[in-house]
């Protein structure tokens, strides 16, 4: 892709609402969930995003990884287009989601060579919750964090509504800021 935009890889275990998020970020008006899922193989969907304080705009193409593509040969493959960023989504009410993640984490930072791709970890499921420190959720997610680096964005509660609420859109658009910065360090877009 040009420098006008940007590729996110989205993994997660089944289930955990990858396709919807990505419907969700997508389709902002839609009025229902997404009839849109990754069984049959990797899914793409594009958007628009409007940089704020009219920066232009960047397009956006999310490809959904899905999960059964349990071997790394076979993602190693969707890590080798070019992506410039991860995000690798959790159902909070599901803890081996968070294994996943971390063993995806590990695998696209090493074998995948994404080693310096900003990641988002985000915690979805239907239920919003607070990940304040020193719960049970804080302690599997903080090494994930100080080992990858990686972003966490708290969108728990997504899957119940129809539309991302303004905080949860927020914190996605600021790390799509993150991510147009990363790619293009040196020049603003």
């Amino acid at each position: 892709m040009n420098n006008d935009s940007i590729r996110i890889g989205v993994l997660g275990e089944l289930g955990v609402g990858k396709s919807e998020l990505v419907h969700r970020i997508c389709h902002p008006q839609a009025a229902g969930p997404s009839s849109v899922s990754s069984w049959a193989g990797p899914t793409v969907d594009i958007l628009d995003f409007e940089r704020p304080d009219r920066q232009g705009h960047v397009w956006i193409e999310f490809i959904v990884i899905p999960s059964e593509t349990r071997h790394p040969r076979s993602r190693q493959m969707v890590y080798s287009i070019g992506l410039d960023a991860l995000f690798l989504v959790c159902d909070c009410t599901v803890h081996r989601s968070f294994l996943r993640a971390a063993e995806w984490m590990e695998e696209a930072t090493t074998i995948g060579g994404l080693k310096d791709v900003p990641i988002a970890l985000i915690l979805g499921g239907p239920t919003p919750v607070d990940w304040a420190p020193h719960t049970a959720l804080a302690r599997i997610i903080e090494p994930l964090v100080e080992t990858y680096h990686a972003r966490v964005l708290n969108l728990s509660g997504y899957t119940g509504n129809l539309a991302l609420e303004p905080r949860q859109r927020q914190l996605i658009h600021d790390f799509f800021e993150v991510v147009v910065r990363h790619k293009k360090p040196s020049k603003t877009l």
